[in-house]
């Protein structure tokens, strides 16, 4: 029992020093802030200054923090404004850009329909229609095409197709206010041509012709035909215009010999054209009526 007694006593004598050290401890710091306060202690002062300097520090820097949190928003709101009205702007500008290429389409066309006129000689007489494509066969190539205008505006069977490039094709069906023409390109086409260089080598743009690779040359979009004497000399990179035979007023653009190939068997000389009309884009064309040959 002593013994037990003696460890408890032990005991409750180290917890009353522990309490006398902390005791002593905080005493001690409290008279270094009394002499810090009463200027007795330099060192302990610029402790404290330290401290305080940087408390003082630091707040400035939270109110530097929030302030210029503040101000990115302030600043991020104004730039989102000016993002929406830079977007807007833009959207103005495409809109004009759009009507400004429509506008210059459209003068591009009336330029190009003015330098058809040309083809037409001025000795031949007859009524000019300026007319849109609105449709056209399937496929790549232009075969086949109706234009906005029709019986009510003069326009009749057989009357000539052109464009600023060239000769079409011919109108094959008329209605009150359209019409249906069919390219060079259609396989019923046949059109009469010279060389622009000698008026006197002629020939015939048609099918059928025996052309080796015919079907294939078709598909690429090429013309295809015989010369009418077998003697006429006549080269790749020669101008292909209308004799103004048949239907077709003379020297209307149709294209350039790119093959000649001759068959000495029967006598004949084919050539393989490409026109100078784009087949895969035709949107204005002028129609002039036909001429009478009778």
């Amino acid at each position: 029992m002593s013994l037990r007694r003696d460890k408890n006593k032990r005991k409750i004598n180290f917890k009353v020093i522990a309490t006398g050290v902390v005791a002593i401890t905080l005493i001690g710091i409290v008279g270094i802030s009394i002499g810090s306060n009463s200027g007795n202690s330099p060192f302990n002062s610029n402790i404290i200054l330290n401290v305080s300097s940087t408390l003082e520090n630091g707040v400035s820097k939270g109110v530097q923090f929030f302030t210029g949190g503040f101000s990115d928003i302030l600043k991020f709101k104004s730039n989102a404004n000016k993002v929406a009205k830079l977007e807007e702007e833009n959207t103005e500008l495409k809109k004009q850009i759009t009507e400004l290429k429509g506008e210059l389409e459209d003068t591009n066309s009336l330029e190009k329909l003015k330098k058809a006129l040309k083809f037409v000689d001025e000795k031949y007489v007859a009524n000019q229609v300026a007319a849109k494509v609105v449709s056209k066969n399937d496929g790549l190539w232009y075969t086949s095409i109706v234009v906005s205008a029709g019986s009510e505006d003069g326009v009749k069977e057989n009357s000539l197709v052109i464009n600023g490039d060239g000769l079409v094709g011919i109108v094959t069906e008329v209605s009150s206010n359209y019409s249906k023409a069919i390219t060079l390109l259609d396989t019923t086409s046949s059109v009469s041509f010279k060389l622009s260089r000698d008026s006197n080598c002629k020939g015939i743009i048609t099918t059928g012709t025996g052309i080796k690779n015919e079907e294939a040359n078709r598909d690429k979009g090429l013309l295809q035909g015989y010369m009418l004497d077998s003697d006429y000399d006549v080269l790749p990179g020669d101008s292909v215009v209308t004799s103004g035979l048949g239907l077709y007023p003379k020297d209307i653009v149709i294209g350039e010999v790119t093959k000649v190939t001759e068959d000495k068997s029967k006598s004949l000389k084919y050539v393989v054209v490409k026109p100078n009309v784009n087949f895969k884009s035709i949107d204005n064309v002028i129609i002039v009526e036909p001429r009478n040959i009778n």
